[in-house]
């Protein structure tokens, strides 16, 4: 017997599937039709809270698709084309993880990029090193991301505790603050950041009042703020998405904390998108960690004539991420995970956020280097510190 309700169901279930599952290979006209592929997964937070962030890292994604399909990737003689196989995570680790099950087992992905968020990160680096496929992600920050680490996971910025050392002490030279406090999301990333700067401070003599922590999605952070102005802290840390970070400002505005106490944001609030959201006004004399100072010309223009849209770091490191694989993939001569994974490890690149190398030290396994700027917001530009 028919079900009378399949005719109607089928074709909403396809649309769904069409709308959570894209597979782009960024054009490249009659030289990749006739290109052999590379499947590269990606899986990122596209809808919900840090939306900003999958959006941005596409957008850098695309950039680097276009341009290297058009020339292609020479592997032992034979033309190859990169498809991107995308799923989106909502920064949910649960999601992440089926997301690389369905890239690795049913897409057969050669290579994955992502997540962005801390958590999910690391939730899928132990699939990479169980089914040997190397991932890079594009901005995880959490110490745990890399540290112990997986063999298979890569991560070309610096983690909070290698950032916080190298930040502290521009900090401490333009605010030059005896007391600090913190307002940070209650996650892997929020938390990490929140010890490492506080452990960093602390060398410098910089007493922590408090430390406090809201849950992603938070709008009222009133109740938070009127805690930390009764601890009166020279410099209060805030961590977040930048929708958060921008009522965050607000918030604080309107109560008269700024600018008596410096408000220093994590390094989304080094982006553009808090000046857009927030409004120059409220942004004034806040300072900020910052991942980019600036760009090539060049590239700064394919972004504004692309997307329309403000410079952001997720953009920069996900074109990097690209080109990184591309390097390997060309390193390798090999389409295989396993080899292309070997060719991670020896790589250098120079790419728009600068030297990448992927090393072991310490307790780190893949690490990069990378070092972030400290930066003020004045007349609605940043100013690096």
């Amino acid at each position: 017997m028919k079900h009378p309700t399949r005719s109607v169901l089928l074709p909403l279930v396809i649309l769904l599937l069409l709308f959570s599952t894209s597979v782009w290979s960024g054009g490249g006209g009659e030289a990749a039709a006739e290109a052999k592929v590379i499947e590269i997964g990606y899986t990122a937070p596209f809808t919900g809270a840090a939306a900003e962030f999958g959006t941005n890292g596409w957008r850098g994604v695309q950039i680097a698709l276009e341009e290297i399909n058009a020339e292609g990737i020479k592997v032992n003689g034979e033309t190859y084309n990169i498809k991107i196989v995308r799923y989106d995570s909502r920064c949910e680790p649960t999601e992440a993880v089926a997301n690389v099950r369905k890239m690795i087992l049913e897409d057969e992905v050669h290579a994955i990029l992502g997540d962005h968020c801390s958590s999910c990160c690391m939730a899928i680096g132990p699939l990479c090193d169980e089914h040997q496929v190397p991932a890079i992600t594009i901005e995880c920050a959490a110490h745990g991301v890399t540290s112990p680490g997986h063999e298979y996971y890569y991560r070309m910025r610096p983690d909070m505790v290698l950032m916080a050392p190298s930040v502290a002490p521009r900090i401490v030279d333009a605010v030059n603050p005896k007391t600090q406090a913190f307002l940070a999301i209650n996650d892997d990333y929020g938390r990490s950041f929140a010890d490492s700067f506080e452990e960093a401070m602390n060398e410098h003599g910089v007493k922590t009042l408090t430390k406090i922590f809201f849950e992603r999605g938070s709008t009222d952070y009133m109740p938070y703020l009127s805690k930390l102005r009764g601890v009166d802290p020279d410099i209060i840390f805030y961590v977040g998405v930048t929708p958060e970070g921008a009522t965050i400002l607000k918030q604080a505005r309107e109560i008269g904390m700024i600018p008596e106490v410096k408000f220093i944001g994590a390094e989304e609030m080094g982006e553009y998108e808090l000046l857009n959201l927030a409004g120059e006004d409220v942004v004034e004399d806040t300072y900020a960690i910052s991942l980019w100072a600036t760009v090539p010309e060049a590239f700064a223009k394919k972004v504004q004539e692309k997307f329309d849209a403000p410079m952001h770091y997720a953009i920069i490191f996900a074109y990097d991420a690209m080109y990184v694989l591309r390097e390997a993939i060309l390193a390798a001569q090999s389409i295989d995970p396993v080899e292309i994974k070997k060719a991670l490890d020896t790589i250098e690149y120079d790419g728009i956020e600068g030297h990448i190398k992927f090393e072991d030290f310490a307790d780190y396994k893949n690490q990069g280097r990378y070092q972030p700027f400290f930066a003020k917001w004045k007349d609605g530009e940043k100013i690096p510190q």
